[in-house]
């Protein structure tokens, strides 16, 4: 933003600084200069006021390292932040209204939104998540306030709090690219519930806010999904992979990368397709875990977890009793739904049920594996190329699977997967693989060493075959819940 553009807004207003980290990422700084120069945007008839405090919290993107989807079967996974983060500044307001704002995410235009507390309940009671849904899918140009405002609707419904003492104004600024599979919208959710927790003083910690940002995700946008991306992005920590459990208590822990080693993403530069193959994917693996359940009664799975059953004894025992093919109006008059409360069974479609069920239980062996080669790769300095190797197989492997046992991806991304490959570790690329929901997005790559010549040979045939401009994504960065928030006091010069 240039300066002419921070001046346009009008005169300097005091910013006093209350609290906070004394160096700041360059999102936070960006937004303290919009406050201070009064940017149009931000102190418009639905924007803030030039007097009181203001929360500014920070959540950072994600890169599905290994696991992925199977995170919804309760999938040991691997993932990692990123530099990218989106930031969300917070500033309470009398009365009931809730307002939110978006400062040019992903170069979109300013929109606005703005809904009463009130609109939350139904004759005193409050709505249920189908009717909140609906709230905020009325207008299809503001339905993205749903990922920043739907929180503080989950928050009285999950009892977080008991009613919510005043209304809030959210802006939200973020540089992660939307549709690029590195959880754009988990860092919203996680930001602005960082700031609600932060405003209320509610006090919830970093799986608290997950689990609740998940809700938002699955409950009031209406996208299923599984924990691994807002547990990342306010659990993360720098140079290290978040190993994370993904049950009901997810086990957290943190493995750090070896020296000179790093998993980069290369982003394709195609927007991810609608979200129907992954849908499908994880609507068939319900269906694969009801048809078990009811079938065998087996003990392993009666916490609804996929997962809980070893490779060896699924192929063993379990295996023939899924169907590789199953319609949907065969599968309800026979078991009825399933237990997933994301997804439903469409009476209409034919799902591929046993490989969306060997994927994630597959996925799951192939994740602890993986981190067995980081650690070993690690401590074993000596033979560090041949534990990254062993890592990159498994990468590789997940990939296969993603695109033949789950159906996802897209020939832009299967071409820089192959193109890692075939420079390979001469080059210092050991493995990559697919990411997120598939059909685009990023690839995460891992790598050791000087991979600066091969990652050019990379990106020049990515665009002589596509004529895109593949992007490169570096670093790590903190999780909202790992770094303190900034509060600032406003008042006019």
């Amino acid at each position: 933003m240039s300066t002419e553009d921070l001046l346009k807004g009008g005169q300097p207003i005091k910013i006093e600084h209350i609290s906070g980290p004394e160096i700041k990422p360059h999102e936070i700084l960006e937004f303290e200069s919009m406050l201070r120069f009064q940017d149009e945007q931000l102190f418009g008839e639905s924007g803030f006021e030039k007097s009181g405090r203001v929360v500014i919290t920070r959540a950072p993107a994600r890169l599905d390292v290994m696991g992925g989807i199977a995170d919804y079967c309760g999938a040991h996974v691997a993932a990692l932040t990123l530099e990218h983060g989106a930031v969300v500044g917070c500033q309470v307001r009398e009365g009931g209204q809730l307002r939110a704002l978006s400062l040019g995410v992903d170069n979109h235009a300013l929109l606005g939104l703005q809904i009463s507390v009130d609109d939350f309940y139904d004759r005193g009671q409050l709505k249920s998540y189908n009717q909140i849904r609906q709230l905020f899918a009325r207008n299809p140009k503001t339905a993205w306030a749903a990922y920043v405002l739907g929180g503080f609707y989950v928050l009285l419904k999950e009892g977080k709090i008991k009613r919510l003492p005043h209304g809030a104004t959210l802006a939200i600024k973020s540089s992660i690219p939307i549709r690029a599979g590195i959880a754009s919208s988990a860092a919203i959710e996680v930001a602005a519930l960082a700031a609600a927790n932060a405003v209320y003083e509610l006090e919830m910690d970093a799986k608290e806010i997950a689990r609740v940002g998940q809700i938002v995700e699955s409950r009031v946008v209406g996208m299923p999904c599984g924990p691994m991306d807002q547990i990342t992005s306010a659990s993360g920590e720098r140079g290290a992979i978040l190993s994370i459990h993904c049950q009901s208590d997810p086990v957290l822990g943190t493995v750090s990368l070896p020296f000179r080693t790093r998993v980069i993403g290369i982003h394709s530069k195609v927007k991810r397709p609608s979200n129907a193959a992954y849908i499908d994917a994880r609507t068939a693996a319900f269906m694969g875990l009801t048809i078990l359940q009811k079938e065998l009664d087996i003990e392993t799975l009666r916490d609804n977890y996929l997962c809980n059953l070893t490779v060896q004894e699924f192929r063993r025992k379990y295996r023939s009793y899924l169907p590789a093919r199953m319609k949907g109006q065969h599968f309800l008059n026979r078991y009825g739904g399933t237990v997933d409360s994301a997804t439903e069974v469409n009476p209409e479609k034919t799902y591929h049920v046993r490989s969306r069920v060997e994927h994630p239980i597959y996925e799951h062996a192939r994740v602890g594996k993986f981190f067995r080669c980081i650690r070993d790769a690690a401590a074993d300095t000596d033979h560090v190329k041949t534990h990254l190797a062993n890592a990159g197989r498994l990468m590789y492997a997940s990939h296969w699977s993603y695109r033949y046992r789950v159906g996802l991806g897209s020939p832009q991304v299967e071409q820089i997967v192959n193109s890692v490959r075939k420079i390979g570790i001469p080059g210092g690329f050991y493995g990559a693989r697919i990411t997120s929901g598939g059909g685009g997005g990023t690839v995460a790559v891992l790598c050791h060493g000087n991979i600066s010549s091969g990652l050019i040979q990379i990106l020049a045939a990515y665009k002589l075959a596509w004529g895109l401009e593949a992007e490169v994504f570096y670093g790590t960065a903190l999780g909202a819940c790992q770094s303190e928030h900034t509060v600032l006091q406003l008042s006019k010069a």
